[in-house]
């Protein structure tokens, strides 16, 4: 079975070997920028998702802040503006 392998390559001929083995380093180079231009755009996308939660956290903490310090009859004219509106 080898002999006939043996035969089968060398009857290729090197050219043909060396093209193959480019096309192979061309196509495992693609799939590993591939992959890490995935990993890195997960990474990002991450990122900003985590940015966005503490801006909002940050938000609502400083909503909960005025809320807490605004006296009451202030709170009413607000809500009575908002719901003319």
């Amino acid at each position: 079975m080898s002999a006939i392998l043996t035969t089968l390559l060398s009857g290729l001929g090197r050219r043909f070997v060396y093209w193959g083995a480019i096309v192979a380093a061309m196509g495992i180079a693609i799939w590993l920028l591939i992959r890490r231009g995935r990993l890195a755009a997960e990474a990002d996308l991450a990122i900003r998702r985590a940015d966005a939660r503490v801006r909002a956290l940050q938000t609502s903490k400083d909503i909960r802040h005025d809320l807490q310090n605004t006296d009451r009859t202030d709170l009413e004219r607000r809500a009575d503006r908002w719901m003319r509106d």
